[in-house]
C-alpha cells in the first residue's frame, strides 16, 4: 500500500483519503482545506493496519473513503481511530449481488482488463471528469500491470468473510454511479445514505462533499 503526504504541516486536524482501486494522488490534489494534514492511502496490493500512533498528535481526525477504499479502512485501521468517518459511493461489501458490485459484473471487468485495458472504467468512473485528470497531457501514474494486480487483491479481500467495524458517520451515494450500482448502497447504507443525484462514481470534483464534514473541534 502506498502512503501519500499532500500536506503535511503539523496542524492539528487530520484528513485521511482513502482512494478506491486504480486511483492515484492526482484524483484528489485539490481537495485543500485550511487547517488539516492530509494522508491519501491507495495501491492496496500489499495492506497491513496502520498503527493508531502515527495518528495520536491529531486532535481530530476524519477518514473519507472512496469506493474499495470502504472496504480497505475495515482493515487497515481500528475501531474509533476517526472522530468522523465517511465512505463515498462505496460499501463495505464492495462485491456483493445486492449490496456491493455484483459479482458477475466485477468478474467480467477482471477478466477484460488484461485485453482490453481500463479506458472503459476509467470513463465510467470520472464520467465528465475523465478528460481532465486522464488526458494525453496527464502523464500514466501507474501501470496497467499493478492495477490488475491490485484489483486481483481487492477481490480476494471483498470475498473474505469478515464484520464491519468501522462506526461510519454517514454515506455519500451518486445517483449517476456506474461502478457500484446506487441501489445496492442504498440498500447497505440505510439511513446513514445521502443521495446525489448528478453524482457520477468519482466524488472529489466538489470538494464541499468532504468538506462539510470537516468541523472546527
Amino acid at each position: 500500500m502506498e502512503q501519500h503526504w499532500l500536506i503535511r504541516n503539523n496542524n492539528a486536524r487530520l484528513l485521511v483519503i482513502a482512494l478506491g482501486w486504480g486511483a492515484d494522488p492526482r484524483v484528489v490534489r485539490h481537495i485543500v482545506p485550511s487547517g488539516y494534514d492530509i494522508l491519501c492511502l491507495y495501491d492496496y496490493r500489499s495492506a497491513t493496519p496502520i498503527p493508531e500512533d502515527i495518528f495520536r498528535t491529531y486532535r481530530y481526525r476524519v477518514l473519507a473513503a472512496w469506493s474499495f477504499g470502504v472496504r480497505m479502512a475495515e482493515t487497515l485501521f481500528a475501531p474509533g481511530t476517526f472522530d468522523t468517518a465517511i465512505a463515498l459511493c462505496g460499501t463495505p461489501l464492495p462485491v456483493h449481488d445486492t449490496m456491493g458490485i455484483p459479482v458477475r459484473a466485477f468478474e467480467a471487468t477482471l477478466r477484460g482488463l488484461a485485453s482490453a485495458g481500463d479506458e472503459k472504467f476509467n470513463r465510467r468512473t470520472y464520467g465528465e471528469h475523465y478528460h481532465t485528470l486522464f488526458g494525453p497531457e496527464q502523464p500514466a501514474q501507474r501501470s496497467l500491470e499493478t492495477r490488475i494486480e491490485e484489483l486481483e487483491t481487492l477481490y480476494r479481500i471483498a470475498r473474505t468473510p469478515y464484520t464491519p467495524s468501522i462506526k461510519w458517520s454517514q454515506a455519500i451515494v451518486g445517483g449517476r454511479d456506474m461502478i457500484f450500482p446506487p441501489a445496492n448502497q442504498l440498500n447497505y447504507w440505510t439511513e446513514k445514505a445521502i443521495l446525489v443525484k448528478d453524482l457520477p462514481h468519482y466524488p472529489f470534483a466538489d470538494p464541499t462533499l468532504i468538506y462539510r464534514y470537516l468541523g472546527n473541534e
